[in-house]
C-alpha cells in the first residue's frame, strides 16, 4: 500500500474516540459533582469548617485528620483525568480535521485490496480479508495525503489510460507497478 501516496488511507476510529471521550467526560462530571457536594457540606457546618472553603492551607491541614477522600485528593485525581481527556480531545480534533480520501482514491484502494496485484502472473491480495475490511467504512477514513492542486491532472491521466485499454499501454503500467512493489520490499 506504500506504492502510491493516494493509497495512504486509514481509519480514524471516530466511534471509539467518541466512546472514550464520553466515558472520560462522565468521570469528570462525577468528580465535579463530588467537589460540589464537599463544598456544600462544608458551607452548611460550623464556622471553623466554613473557613476551610476560604483557605486552601486550612483545608489541606484539616484533610490529613480525616479518613475519607479529601478535596486535595479529589483535585489531584480530577487533574489527571482532565489532562487525559484534553489529550484525547485534541487527538480526536486532529483526526477529524484530516482530509477525507477522494472517491477515486478510495475506489483505487478498495480495488487494490480486493483484487491485489500481479506477482509471477498471479493476482495476490496484499492483506487478509479481515485486515482489509476497514476500506468499507468510508465515513471513517482519512488520508495522510494533503490536498493537491494537480489532482485533476492525475484523474484525467488515469481516465485516459483506462480508455486506452490496449496492450502497449497496459504492459508498461503493469511492469512499473510490479517494479515499484519489488523495490519497496
Amino acid at each position: 500500500m506504500d506504492s502510491d501516496d493516494n493509497f495512504m488511507v486509514y481509519r480514524r476510529f471516530g466511534f471509539l474516540y467518541t466512546r472514550i471521550l464520553l466515558s472520560k467526560q462522565d468521570e469528570l462530571r462525577e468528580m465535579e459533582n463530588e467537589l460540589d457536594s464537599m463544598d456544600l457540606r462544608d458551607a452548611n457546618t460550623s464556622d471553623k469548617t466554613r473557613k476551610c472553603l476560604k483557605s486552601r492551607g486550612k483545608d489541606f491541614a484539616r484533610a490529613g485528620a480525616q479518613g475519607s477522600p479529601t478535596r486535595k485528593d479529589l483535585l489531584r485525581s480530577a487533574e489527571c483525568k482532565l489532562l487525559e481527556y484534553g489529550q484525547v480531545l485534541l487527538q480526536a480534533q486532529q483526526l477529524v480535521s484530516m482530509n477525507k480520501p477522494a472517491d477515486r482514491d478510495h475506489l483505487s484502494v478498495q480495488n487494490f485490496l480486493e483484487n491485489g496485484f500481479l506477482e509471477n502472473g498471479e493476482s495476490t491480495r496484499p492483506l487478509m480479508q479481515a485486515d482489509s475490511e476497514f476500506v468499507y467504512r468510508k465515513e471513517d477514513l482519512v488520508t495522510l495525503r494533503p490536498g493537491r492542486e494537480s489532482a485533476w491532472l492525475d484523474a484525467f491521466v488515469e481516465r485516459l489510460l483506462k480508455l486506452i485499454h490496449c496492450q502497449p499501454v497496459q504492459l508498461p503500467v503493469r511492469f512499473l507497478l510490479q517494479r515499484d512493489t519489488i523495490e519497496k520490499q
